[in-house]
């Protein structure tokens, strides 16, 4: 007796690991088990889970049709594999799955052997099976992996169900006990067995979508490193757009690839070259890539559409760009299209990535031209604060010389000219440090004049040593602020500039012998509190701070030394030339 039931459910047990064997390698089923349905709207989403449930339902209802048909009756009862059935309905396909399952299961049971003292036990028991498997299909409907020892429990205990049922229903109970004893026991434990199996057939499915999801990780992230060089500062570069598109087709499994901007096409590959977009075709494209992932030939059902050809023979991933986070502005459309009927989860999300990273590269371009812009405004606005005292001093200082060393007035006349070149002109952001040096040359003159013997400023920087670029404006006001709050204090006032390039940076010392800052003013400098209008000495020297920490970063520095014999303040600027341009 014991052989015919071990029998008897080790054939229900194969049958049902040839069904899971088939049903892995099916598309459809693989969906269903990964609840794979990203491309469809919501309402379709919910439609179609509903008929996938149904179909799943109906898979494993035959299932356990198949498995009353083949067994033997042993002493009134009917050993099966039935229980495996119900449970992988719910547990794989949802509550209406196990639900639908477990009904057709048990009206099955009954019109078949609708006499047996087993029967409304079987019944019963399938029904409460269903409900315990609809519940925990439920409850684990956005993660269907189940462990070993779940399955094995749960099967256990839906086996349990069953012999409760026997002995509860099943009269005379020395009968329901012998049916236990000698049939629902041995039965238990074997389709527990048999539930471990068949979920191993399907454990592939998982390891397979994990290992497509981390290479369509690996893949857009890959694809955006290799698009960044000719994203730039715009996507209207029909030529650096058309290099996008060529990375594209080289790195994903696509038969072709465009990027629509209104009626246009930015870039796109020899497939789309006979299509013209228009006011009637680009509308209902742009309408259905809003509401869907994918487009095919039954979401546009327009023979005269000029997209159709491709909707007929090819599945089309669309994604919208869209600029402004949260906003409903699309400004242009990423098109794939290739081989299939259906697309997976990680292919809509490959084309969503791509449309997210264009979109974000729009948003840094607009960013960096709206940052080059304030660079600009910032310069100008440090080119109209032209200190009317200091003009006034040099015009009166000229106009000494002008008498008695007419050439001397000459070549200041030159300098001024040249310092309110570089002020009025010249709104590059980054210069060569050359060109900074022959400003700070032209103020420098103009000072020295002035305060005749009381002044000299020395320049020490060879010729190999201004390579680097640094910030228009950024040295002058440090040398005035050496000038007016440090050597003009002494009665022999001296300024060092001194411009020493190394290996990695170069560095600008600029000393004067005056009588020092207060720590006060240096620790307010390396702090985010402002500089007081009484401390005037301090106000160049943070702006300065401020504009080489937020262009260069920890890469540049600003370092001052202070004492009663001077200051020295050192000016650190990287020689890369990518950092400094």
């Amino acid at each position: 007796m014991l052989y015919l039931v071990i029998t008897n459910i080790g054939t229900n047990i194969a049958l049902l690991l040839f069904l899971a064997q088939i049903l892995s390698r099916t598309d459809f089923f693989r969906r269903v088990l990964l609840n794979d349905f990203s491309e469809n709207k919501p309402e379709d989403s919910r439609e179609h889970r509903l008929r996938s449930q149904l179909i799943v339902g109906a898979m494993f209802s035959a299932f356990c049709i198949v498995s009353d048909w083949i067994g033997i009756q042993v002493q009134g009862a009917l050993p099966n594999a039935r229980v495996i059935g119900i449970l992988s309905a719910g547990f794989l396909g949802g509550p209406v799955a196990g639900m639908l399952t477990a009904l057709v299961a048990a009206i099955h049971r009954y019109l078949i052997f609708p006499t047996r003292i087993s029967t409304a036990a079987c019944v019963s028991a399938a029904l409460l099976q269903g409900i315990l498997a609809s519940v925990i299909g439920w409850v684990k409907r956005d993660s269907k992996s189940y462990s070993s020892a779940f399955l094995f429990a749960i099967t256990f205990v839906a086996g349990l169900l069953h012999i409760g049922m026997i002995l509860l229903l099943t009269r005379p109970l020395r009968d329901a006990l012998e049916i236990v004893l000698n049939v629902i026991v041995p039965m238990t434990l074997m389709n527990s067995i048999g539930m471990l199996l068949f979920f191993r057939l399907f454990h592939s499915i998982y390891e397979e979508a994990d290992w497509k999801a981390a290479s369509m990780v690996s893949l857009a992230l890959r694809t955006a490193e290799r698009c960044t060089p000719y994203l730039g500062q715009s996507f209207t570069d029909r030529q650096q757009m058309q290099k996008v598109i060529e990375i594209i087709l080289s790195e994903y499994h696509c038969l072709g690839a465009a990027i629509i901007q209104d009626y246009e096409f930015w870039a796109r590959s020899p497939e789309f070259d006979r299509i013209v977009l228009n006011r009637d075709n680009y509308p209902r494209l742009l309408q259905a890539t809003k509401t869907y992932k994918t487009l095919r030939v039954s979401r546009i059902p327009k023979p005269e559409d000029a997209f159709y050809p491709l909707y007929e023979r090819y599945l089309i991933l669309s994604a919208p760009i869209i600029p402004d986070p949260g906003g409903d502005r699309v400004l242009a459309l990423v098109l794939l299209f290739r081989r299939g009927s259906f697309s997976y989860r990680a292919d809509a999300e490959f084309a969503e990535g791509l449309a997210r990273f264009f979109a974000t590269q729009l948003r840094l371009a607009a960013m960096e031209r709206q940052r080059e812009e304030l660079r600009r405004a910032e310069i100008k606005a440090l080119q109209t604060q032209i200190n009317p005292h200091f003009l006034f001093n040099a015009l009166n200082t000229i106009s000494c010389f002008c008498r008695e060393k007419p050439e001397r007035a000459r070549e200041l006349l030159l300098a001024l000219s040249s310092y309110f070149q570089n002020m009025l002109h010249d709104i590059e952001y980054m210069v060569p440090l050359e060109t900074e040096l022959e400003h700070v040359r032209a103020y420098v003159m103009l000072e020295e004049a002035r305060f005749e013997d009381r002044l000299k400023v020395v320049i020490e920087a060879g010729e190999h040593a201004c390579s680097c670029r640094v910030p228009n404006l950024i040295l002058q006001p440090i040398v005035e602020n050496a000038i007016r709050h440090g050597a003009t204090k002494r009665e022999q006032g001296i300024v060092r500039i001194h411009v020493q390039k190394e290996e990695k940076q170069t560095v600008i010392d600029v000393s004067d012998n005056g009588p020092g800052l207060s720590q006060t003013v240096i620790d307010r400098l390396y702090s985010k509190e402002p500089v007081r209008e009484a401390e005037r000495s301090g106000i160049g020297l943070k702006n300065v701070y401020l504009r080489m920490n937020e262009i260069f970063g920890e890469k540049a520095g600003l370092q001052i030394i202070s004492g009663e014999s001077g200051t020295t303040v050192r000016m650190i600027f990287p020689n890369e030339k990518k950092e400094c341009s």
